[in-house]
């Protein structure tokens, strides 16, 4: 083959690739529509009477929710069979922010941190990349980090709206979840997630330590969710 023929051939497949590209992209920007709203709907547990209408909110979220697994289909319709990965940059940052919603859900109605089948199954994904189209392991420890943050400003505004129990609450799963971290021995991106997790965790006890003195401690029984 001569180098003009080479190089037309070249070109095509250049073309192909960029119409790919551009094709996943606009899928991620409608992935990305719904992962916005979502936070703005939990934005609003931050409200002073946020705490009073959890599961309102969460209902909501659920409505939001089920316009997700639909939107991932689409995009996996367009990312070729077998380059997950060769696109996987293009909608890591809209995942993250999908499964950190998801678990921070899971938490406000169960007290508990979400599985990674559980998140998968929520974004209407599996969990195993031999399947294809998964949510990548990685992608649900980063993001489950997301809640970090969140849960110690929850702390901050739960004890505004008069519920000191919360605070209490929060710190203990954050505690659990700062030594299950620690088992994966983090490194690169999950190392500095995880360093977030650890001044979040500080953020809360601080919290708690000034409710202690002000005699704010609940019973017992109201601190385990």
């Amino acid at each position: 083959m001569d180098i003009t023929s080479a190089f037309a051939a070249y070109g095509e497949s250049v073309e192909h690739e960029t119409e790919v590209r551009e094709k996943v992209i606009i899928a991620v920007r409608d992935l990305e529509k719904v992962s916005y709203s979502l936070i703005n709907k939990l934005e609003k547990i931050h409200q002073p009477d946020g705490i009073q209408n959890l599961e309102k909110i969460c209902t909501e979220c659920d409505e939001e929710f089920a316009q997700v697994p639909s939107k991932f289909a689409s995009l996996q319709e367009k990312v070729p069979v077998g380059e997950y990965y060769r696109y996987h940059h293009n909608f890591k940052a809209t995942t993250l922010r999908l499964v950190g919603s998801a678990a921070l859900i899971k938490y406000h109605r169960e007290n508990r941190l979400a599985s990674h089948v559980e998140v998968a199954g929520a974004l209407g994904l599996c969990t195993r990349r031999e399947e294809g189209f998964h949510l990548d392991l990685e992608d649900y420890l980063l993001g489950i980090l997301n809640l970090s943050p969140e849960l110690s400003r929850l702390a901050v505004n739960a004890v505004s709206a008069g519920d000191y129990s919360k605070p209490y609450q929060i710190r203990q799963f954050l505690r659990d979840l700062h030594s299950a971290y620690s088992l994966l021995n983090p490194k690169n991106e999950l190392r500095k997630k995880y360093d977030e997790l650890k001044y979040s965790l500080k953020k809360t006890e601080e919290i708690v330590y000034n409710l202690s003195l002000r005699g704010l401690k609940p019973q017992e029984g109201e601190t385990s969710g």
